[in-house]
């Protein structure tokens, strides 16, 4: 291992808890984040609040940790958690939406995690469709959402949230070294994780509001504006089909619509999308 690796990792080896009880108390008068469950380690966030969920837990409950023994992405890939140095967190939702509906809530959720980034970044925090949150190109931030549902409603919906902050980029495994970022290496400075998580809490929890109030309609315009690709050409990867063409935008419903070469617009609803173009 290098030296600049290992200083790296000892930077994260010697940072602290986060003060959840700070945390809690500020939250105090919220919805989401009252009850936090916090674990130094854990295997998912998204496993353990499922497992609540199953037995009743109520909308709003957090669970946070400071790593993960099997933290997911999209896709069945694996999520690196190091611990004390980045977040960690999923939140329990119950929407009164429609299963075909449902996929809005990581667009909705999307908006208020590059909302929280935006403040920190010198320049424009961007949406990779659908979960993804990338500055200067780089994947700093992700989205798993995990959702039980019939025919007819939404059960419970597993909001995830992976977030890159005080994590170097010497420090990180050498397959996602190249395409990943962090606060600290974009800002140069450490980041208060207890701020960035109060934050985002909030901001999800009044995002999350407005599209029980008024529908994603009302969010939609704030998503494009975060959509870095409208215009350009993608190639959109999922098992054995590609699709290429030019990214139009979302519909009402979440999915990608993409302008063929052919010149059909196709609705993506699952899928990796690489950029042709910057």
């Amino acid at each position: 291992m290098s030296d600049l690796k290992t200083e790296s990792l000892e930077k994260i080896v010697r940072a602290s808890a986060l003060d959840i009880a700070q945390v809690q108390e500020t939250l105090s008068a919220n919805i989401f984040g009252n009850p936090l469950h916090y674990f130094h380690e854990i295997n998912s966030t998204n496993t353990h609040l499922r497992e609540l969920a199953e037995s009743g837990a109520p909308q709003g409950i957090v669970v946070v940790a400071e790593t993960q023994t099997q933290g997911r992405g999209r896709l069945g890939r694996r999520w690196e958690s190091p611990g004390f140095a980045n977040l960690y967190l999923s939140i329990l939702l119950r929407p009164k939406l429609s299963p075909a509906h449902a996929a809005q809530i990581t667009l909705v959720a999307a908006v208020a995690l590059a909302d929280v980034v935006d403040t920190y970044v010198p320049g424009r925090a961007a949406i990779k469709w659908p979960n993804d949150i990338l500055v200067g190109g780089k994947k700093l931030a992700g989205i798993l959402t995990e959702a039980s549902c019939d025919a007819e409603r939404v059960h419970y919906v597993i909001l995830g949230i992976g977030v890159n902050l005080n994590y170097p980029v010497a420090a990180m495994p050498d397959e996602i070294r190249g395409r990943a970022t962090s606060l600290i290496e974009v800002t140069g400075a450490a980041v208060s994780r207890e701020s960035f998580l109060l934050r985002l809490i909030q901001g999800v929890e009044r995002c999350y509001g407005e599209l029980e109030q008024a529908g994603f309609d009302a969010l939609a315009p704030r998503w494009e504006s975060y959509f870095a690709w409208r215009g350009k050409r993608v190639r959109v990867e999922l098992l054995d089909q590609v699709t290429t063409g030019t990214a139009q935008g979302i519909d009402r419903d979440g999915a990608l619509i993409v302008m063929d070469d052919g010149g059909v617009a196709q609705r993506i609803v699952a899928g990796d999308v690489i950029p042709l173009e910057n």
